[in-house]
């Protein structure tokens, strides 16, 4: 058995993993944790809110313990969220903008029933001047892609007055192109002074996500659906002082503070240092990736952080890849 998997062993081995109220005695175990390196917010969230959040349906909060002790070495919290893609939009000029827009106008006047005779000829001409201001455009394929995307803008606009006449909701519903099934990993916390009683060659986060979370979505996405598993990280370190010197409550982040500056590597970290170390560790180590092609719903407390996300699909062969990265370096390091 190689070094890396005896290690892995020995976690498996002395780690249990227990839902919050499993027991009532937790109640009063979690007003003990407190979280490693920076800060108390995140154990402040466990030691005061989890307990009501849980029992509320608004999280599920899972505590890492260590077997001989039984003392918490870790919490992580799981939401259910979703990710959409908004109704087709593309970029266009003013000028582009405003024959778009006539031509949805001109459209629309021209898809009315009951219209008279004279009222139907001057829509047909709306119609048709509408057309014709596509013919100053030099690019023909651009004028075409123009005007598809305003037939299809028109469609969609009737259908959405149509529904909402029927259904009457418009006022409490968002019309999107696309939604997608999501788990939120709202909180990831390592304990305070806990190490445990083997050297590891990787960080004790990256065992907890791979090891114990990654298997606990997996299991998940079997009985509902689930495309993608994001979260919103970012490191406050900087801006802590600026938060208490403006008497503001500092921000809630989904954090794991279980790095030091080697997390930082050169493919992730621009010279601009806009990607700070927490950020370079989840993309790194735990293989998240920027949000681009989807837009998430983020808390108003965490505005400031990063969205990542990465495929539920994705994650057996990612766990796989770590890990034989992981043995790769350790050999490396051995011959040198």
């Amino acid at each position: 058995m190689d070094l890396i998997s005896k290690q892995k062993k020995y976690l498996s081995e002395n780690l249990i993993v227990e839902s919050l109220r499993m027991y009532d005695s937790n109640q009063e175990d979690i007003k003990e944790f407190f979280q490693a390196t920076r800060g108390n917010t995140i154990s402040e969230y466990l030691n005061t809110k989890a307990w009501d959040d849980d029992y509320n349906n608004d999280t599920r909060v899972f505590l890492i313990r260590d077997k001989r002790t039984r003392k918490i070495v870790y919490y992580y919290a799981l939401n259910y969220g979703i990710l959409y893609k908004d109704l087709n939009t593309i970029s266009m000029t003013y000028k582009e903008q405003e024959c778009v827009e006539r031509l949805i106008k001109a459209m629309r006047q021209n898809s009315q029933q009951n219209l008279s005779s004279p009222e139907k000829e001057a829509t047909y001409s709306l119609l048709a001047d509408a057309y014709g201001a596509f013919d100053t455009f030099e690019d023909c394929d651009r004028a075409s892609l123009l005007i598809s995307y305003a037939q299809e803008q028109a469609s969609i606009k009737e259908e959405r007055e149509k529904a909402a006449s029927q259904i009457g909701d418009s006022e409490f519903t968002r019309n999107v192109q696309e939604t997608y099934p999501a788990i939120d990993i709202k909180f990831l916390c390592k304990a305070a002074n806990y190490t445990p009683d083997i050297q590891l060659s990787f960080k004790f986060g990256v065992y907890v996500f791979w090891e114990i979370i990654v298997p606990h979505i997996l299991k998940i996405s079997e009985l509902v659906g689930c495309k993608y598993v994001y979260l919103f990280a970012a490191d406050n370190s900087e801006s802590q002082n600026i938060h208490n010197q403006m008497n503001e409550t500092p921000v809630i982040y989904s954090k794991d503070y279980d790095m030091n500056e080697t997390d930082i590597t050169p493919e992730v970290k621009p010279s601009t240092n806009k990607v700070k170390k927490l950020v370079s560790y989840y993309i790194n180590s735990l293989k998240f990736r920027p949000v681009s092609e989807y837009t998430i719903l983020k808390p108003h407390f965490e505005r400031t952080c990063y969205t990542l996300i990465q495929d539920v699909a994705d994650l057996p062969y990612k766990r796989e890849l770590i890990w034989t990265s992981h043995n790769q370096d350790n050999e490396t390091s051995n011959k040198s």
